[in-house]
Formats: structure tokens, C-alpha cells, sequence
């Protein structure tokens, strides 16, 4: 789990997968992780995929690295997970994450602004329940292993 953890926390950019019961659409943003492998990222309330997490909380999510160099060396994730609009507790860890992978947020996404901006950007948070991270270098040729979160 220690690697995955890692892996996740020195990536930025996730796709989503969200449905409604009719559509399904697919979404790639910013995020961070934590320690417990929740994942955190901005985006609009009104975005087609928030509203459709509005309805479905339930999603799919990917990762994917690769060194261009060696196509033997990917690493990645596939998972689902539980996607909500964030708490106040979780906005501020949230908040702080995001200044990590991106410092140059760091005079513009505050508390505040998240309360007040004109485009009505909430942090939200993935909590995982299941995910399959394959990394060539650790599994070689078994190729990955599956977690389970609770």
C-alpha cells in the first residue's frame, strides 16, 4: 500500500469517469492524494461531471505514467470510488494538498475563495474502495496489485 500511497501523492492528473443512469461522461482534472489514499481536486459545481456526481456519487478513475524511454516501465492505477463535493474540514486539507502538486495556487485558492468565486469551484474528494495499481518495476511480470479500502 506504502507505494501505491506514493505513487498517487506524486501525481497530478486523473481522469474520472462519471454516470447518470442515462449518460456517461469522462473528465480529466488536477488532483492530490493523501495518506490514506483519499484524492482531492477542484472543479466547477455546474461542469457536467459534478453535476453528474451530484446525482451518482459513484465513479471510476485512472492514472497512467509511462516513460517514454522504456516502454517496460509504466505505472498506473484503475480504481472506482465514492466522489462527493468536499466537507470544510476536507476543503482545508484539500486546499493545502493542492498547494504541493501546485504551488503557483497558492495565492489564489484560499477558503475564501472557495466560498465566493464567481465560477462556484468546489473541492471534491475520491474516496477509493477498490483500486488496481500496476508498476512494472515493483510487479514485473505479475504486472499489479488490487487494494480494497474501506
Amino acid at each position: 500500500m506504502k507505494k501505491l500511497i506514493e505513487f498517487l501523492k506524486d501525481q497530478k492528473l486523473i481522469s474520472i469517469s462519471t454516470h447518470n443512469g442515462k449518460d456517461i461522461w469522462v473528465a480529466s482534472v488536477y488532483f492530490c492524494a493523501d495518506e490514506k489514499g483519499t484524492l482531492y481536486f477542484i472543479s466547477p459545481k455546474d461542469s457536467k461531471h459534478s453535476q453528474m456526481i451530484l446525482k451518482n456519487p459513484e465513479i471510476a478513475f485512472s492514472i497512467a505514467w509511462f516513460d517514454p524511454k522504456n516502454n517496460k516501465n509504466r505505472k498506473g492505477v484503475q480504481g472506482l470510488g465514492i466522489c462527493k463535493q468536499a466537507n470544510i474540514t476536507e476543503t482545508i486539507v484539500g486546499i493545502k494538498l493542492l498547494y504541493k502538486n501546485f504551488p503557483d495556487l497558492h495565492d489564489i485558492l484560499t477558503l475564501e475563495w472557495i466560498k465566493t468565486n464567481a465560477w462556484n469551484t468546489k473541492v471534491w474528494t475520491i474516496k477509493p474502495n477498490y483500486i488496481k495499481y500496476f508498476d512494472d518495476e515493483i510487479y514485473g511480470d505479475d504486472e499489479s496489485e488490487e487494494f480494497k479500502f474501506k
